[in-house]
């Protein structure tokens, strides 16, 4: 699994997706073989969120919870290796419902609140 910043998104905060033959991070992870000769799986993860995350007006919390959803999709079988549960990765709100379960409600309310009364003036 690796964490990146990717390009401006306004819109879209985070994604998730796995790193092909052609993928920079998959050639650099080449260079460390040892690590992916120890997984099972040799397939690696990469989240990508917004490059406005370095803006020092986003707090910290919104990250976290960005890099959270993106682990709930990952644990349900988006893009990793394990055994899709779903049809649809947001199908019935399944990725609240992970959140909340795994005690990230709070900041789940938080990171929507602070998106919905902060996030167009931070990005202008």
């Amino acid at each position: 699994m690796v964490i990146k910043f990717g390009k401006y998104s306004r819109r879209q905060l985070g994604s998730i997706k796995r790193a092909n033959e052609n993928t920079k991070i998959k050639r650099l992870m080449q260079k460390y073989k040892d690590l992916l000769d120890i997984q099972d799986d040799k397939s690696i993860s990469v989240i990508t969120i917004t490059r406005y995350f370095q803006m020092e007006d986003v707090p910290e919390y919104v990250i976290i919870s960005t890099i959270a959803h993106e682990l709930c999709h990952y644990t349900h079988g988006f893009n990793s290796p394990l055994p899709k549960q779903f049809a649809y990765p947001h199908q019935g709100g399944v990725v609240s419902q992970e959140m909340d379960n795994r005690g990230l409600r709070d900041i789940r309310m938080k990171t929507k609140k602070w998106l919905k009364k902060y996030w167009q003036e931070c990005i202008e």
